[in-house]
């Protein structure tokens, strides 16, 4: 009777921690996606200082599997056995047999936990907030598992095709999720690899980068790539959140370069830019390149994509302020005023001009153009076969 009771009240419990760990694993897969494909937003909610980051955890090779696939998809499946399985005990007739399925399923999740935490620390260098409350609940699951009744009687047992059953439809499940998940589902493998190719083949265009231009990642690594944007340019918000998560992953084999090409005729160079298109680009690129003379470049350049949409003549500076504190506001106001700041602008603008830069955003990957941006996942491919040669 006390294994009874014990078995009623640990079974929903294991129930509910498997339908909690499909969930929080296919909110992964969704974040996973969402990177991959730049349709994220720059700072994600789980990225906290300097431990926490779930952008750095996405974006690291150790995130997927096999042709891309996430490792949190195959999360889903298990969570569905355990649940399905945890489903089972609830009838009489296969009780007899469920602790050791419970338990082997469960402890399998529990290690595959602790190696991707060793992976997270020691490889990868940060932490996931997602990952670190799967860990949690394949730890209780366990634990839960491991205290179900060993026997109880009953004239029917769990069989092996019951388990191959389940291990089908919950591989079904995930598969269906992992494929609703993925923006780029519908996209053909064929004109994926064509953008890639066509950047591949692309001629190299002659380069000279500013000494003071404004850049992130190693300034030796083998592969630059410039952007020419404007900050109030949408298309360059979503540019931006493209190869924001390239920033993680490549900090040591990409070095990412920032040049202004404001489609405003005020500070812009280009005689062909016949009318202001964006009204506030040049005072946004006036607070970026100031905030860059500040160490802050990089906060002021998430910053104003981010905020795109509160831009307002003579506060963009303020906006700025309200969002980084350790900016000086004062320093900023009076740089942004400099002869020398719109000069810089224009400057950067003339050499886009000289490259034919017609649009914005417009990126240069070691001397090849790719007008409008590509998804991050697509970046990736480029970026790893140019490490290859």
């Amino acid at each position: 009777m006390e294994k009874q009771k014990n078995t009623s009240k640990l079974i929903p419990a294991i129930s509910i921690l498997a339908a909690l760990g499909a969930c929080m694993s296919i909110w992964q897969t969704r974040l996973y996606f969402l990177t991959r494909s730049g349709m994220g937003e720059m700072r994600s909610f789980c990225n906290i200082g300097q431990t926490f980051d779930c952008t750095a955890i996405e974006m690291s090779k150790y995130s997927e599997f096999i042709a891309g696939a996430p490792l949190s998809g195959f999360a889903i499946a298990g969570y569905f056995i355990i649940l399905i399985l945890a489903l089972f005990a609830f009838g009489e007739n296969f009780k007899k047999n469920m602790k050791p399925y419970l338990v082997a399923f469960t402890g399998i999740a529990l290690l595959f936990s602790l190696i991707y935490l060793v992976i997270m620390i020691t490889m990868i260098g940060k932490l996931c907030l997602l990952c670190l409350t799967v860990d949690a609940i394949n730890l209780i699951l366990f634990m839960l598992a491991l205290k179900l009744p060993s026997k109880v009687e009953t004239s029917n047992g769990f069989t092996f095709t019951h388990l191959i059953g389940i291990g089908f439809s919950a591989l079904l499940i995930s598969f269906l999720f992992v494929r609703g998940l993925d923006p780029q589902a519908e996209m053909k493998k064929e004109d994926l690899n064509d953008i890639i190719e066509s950047v591949m083949n692309a001629p190299v265009t002659p380069l000279s980068i500013p000494t003071n231009a404004f850049s992130i990642g190693d300034a030796n690594a083998p592969i630059t790539i410039v952007k020419f944007s404007d900050y109030e340019c949408p298309a360059c918000k979503m540019g931006a959140n493209a190869i924001h998560p390239l920033f993680k992953r490549y900090a040591k084999e990409v070095r990412f370069v920032f040049l202004n090409f404001p489609l405003a005729t005020e500070c812009n160079a280009d005689t062909n830019l016949k009318h202001t298109i964006h009204k506030f680009a040049c005072e946004a690129a006036a607070v970026a390149v100031c905030s860059g003379e500040q160490g802050k470049f990089q906060e002021a350049y998430e910053t104003l994509f981010e905020n795109q949409r509160d831009f307002e003549a003579g506060k963009i500076a303020e906006l700025l302020k309200s969002k980084v504190a350790d900016v000086d506001l004062e320093k900023l106001k009076a740089c942004m005023t400099l002869p020398s700041t719109a000069d810089r602008i224009k400057s950067d603008s003339q050499i886009g001009a000289n490259l034919k830069v017609q649009s914005t955003p417009t990126f240069f990957i070691n001397g090849k153009k790719v007008e409008g941006g590509l998804p991050t996942n697509l970046w990736i491919e480029i970026i790893e076969r140019m490490l290859k040669k």
